[in-house]
């Protein structure tokens, strides 16, 4: 199973990669605001298509519910992986000349908007916990599958409930989370350290910066989000539904519950950052001559 999840995975990236460099600019050196903002929106909707298909493949695919519980997690990570390409690929390279280089080192923190980087760390935390809780506390469901359902006992009797995100749920999920994590480093790296020349100056190329890190941290926080809203969804009803309960397992489910409108709410705000469209600096429109001070 996991095999096929890697080929969906690679399959759909190669087609982004494909799309993102077929719209990449050509590096004039007026920069094409307009259209260069078309092929951007372009890219995320092509990494939008793709993602439903291979959610919708793995869907049918995996049986007992893992495709239909990766799929926020699919969707996401392609997500995340259209506004990398849009942000690296599709942005244009500098033109030819004489080039400057600045001495100031750059660090993907200092382009990051704290409120954002705090959502994404808070939404991303609460995730993982609930994927460590459920993983930790699943047991065998009656055909002996391991890590989907949830059961206590009760002494005289006891009470199970599932599908509930184990291991046999959690595993994949995990290792999708993580490859969608590790996509989000390495574009938020290439960001920070492209280099000079997309904006006429050093303030304009690290407002560009700034805005491109917002994307990519949006995506991957859009990404947990969704993902976290199903998982703590069917975590919540199973451990609520059940006659027989540990103490842990009524409070625990309805917070679970309550932090589903609030992972939507944030994810409908990740979305908003991601779609919003950014204009580069008005000076990259003008000719050089035009530029000069008077």
């Amino acid at each position: 199973m996991p095999l096929l999840v890697l080929l969906v995975l690679v399959v759909g990236v190669v087609v982004l990669v494909a799309v993102a460099f077929a719209g990449r600019s050509s590096g004039e050196l007026h920069v094409g605001t307009t259209r260069e903002w078309r092929v951007v929106q372009g890219v995320l909707a092509a990494s939008v298509v793709v993602g439903a298909v291979a959610a919708w493949v793995l869907a049918g695919s995996l049986a007992l519910g893992r495709g239909t519980m990766l799929a926020p997690a699919v969707l996401g990570f392609f997500v995340v992986a259209g506004v990398a390409l849009s942000e690296t690929v599709v942005r244009p390279a500098r033109p030819a000349g004489v080039r400057t280089a600045s001495l100031a080192p750059r660090r993907v923190a200092g382009f990051a908007q704290r409120t954002l980087v705090t959502a994404v760390v808070a939404i991303t935390a609460l995730h993982v916990a609930t994927l460590v809780l459920t993983t930790g506390t699943a047991s065998a469901d009656d055909l002996g599958r391991a890590g989907r359902q949830v059961a206590a006992d009760c002494g005289a009797y006891g009470s199970a409930a599932g599908p509930y995100p184990g291991s046999f749920y959690s595993a994949l999920l995990g290792l999708v989370l993580l490859t969608t994590a590790l996509a989000a480093a390495a574009a938020l790296v290439a960001v920070v350290r492209r280099p000079r020349g997309f904006a006429p100056d050093e303030l304009g190329d690290d407002v560009l910066r700034r805005r491109s890190t917002t994307r990519v941290l949006a995506a991957f926080g859009g990404a947990v989000a969704a993902s976290h809203a199903g998982v703590a969804f069917f975590t919540a009803t199973a451990l609520l539904r059940m006659d027989c309960t540990a103490g842990w397992m009524t409070p625990v489910g309805w917070l679970l519950l309550a932090s589903v409108p609030a992972a939507v709410v944030l994810l409908g705000w990740f979305v908003g950052r991601v779609v919003r469209r950014s204009e580069q600096p008005s000076a990259a429109m003008q000719p050089v001559a035009e530029r000069q001070p008077r």
